[in-house]
């Protein structure tokens, strides 16, 4: 299962929440308790919101407990607002466009979990999208 994180409060640097504490989201990215899956290594993502209107955005395919760069960058970005994912396949690709989380214009999403029955509803929901998306 992937897992996510999601902070709201006053600026903070990334690590402080992604990195620093006991059990932190890159830590439990390699060794999650309770889970099916020990390790979530196939890819991860961070998005922050900060002085800009449109939000910034990291992602990858490496596991995020080996990426210096994320360990790096996220020394030096300050937000009251921001994202992070990392991802544990459910046997689609691992490929960047997978990873959490994703950016629209000025919003920032993420999901966890999968749709059932997708190629039954795919064709309906497909339809819903406008051309120009």
């Amino acid at each position: 299962m992937c897992r996510w994180l999601a902070y709201y409060g006053h600026p903070i640097q990334l690590d402080e929440v992604l990195f620093k504490p006991e059990n932190s989201l890159i830590r439990q990215s390699l060794h999650a308790r309770w889970t099916h899956s020990v390790t979530n290594g196939d890819g991860f993502g961070v998005g922050w919101y900060g002085e800009r209107e449109e939000p910034g955005l990291f992602r990858d395919v490496l596991p995020a407990w080996n990426d210096d760069n994320l360990l790096s960058l996220s020394g030096q970005i300050r937000s009251p607002l921001f994202f992070a994912h990392v991802r544990a396949s459910t046997g689609t690709a691992t490929a960047r466009a997978n990873c959490h989380p994703f950016r629209a214009g000025r919003w920032l999403f993420m999901h966890n979990g999968q749709v059932g029955d997708y190629e039954r509803a795919r064709r309906a929901l497909d339809a819903l999208i406008p051309d120009a998306l």
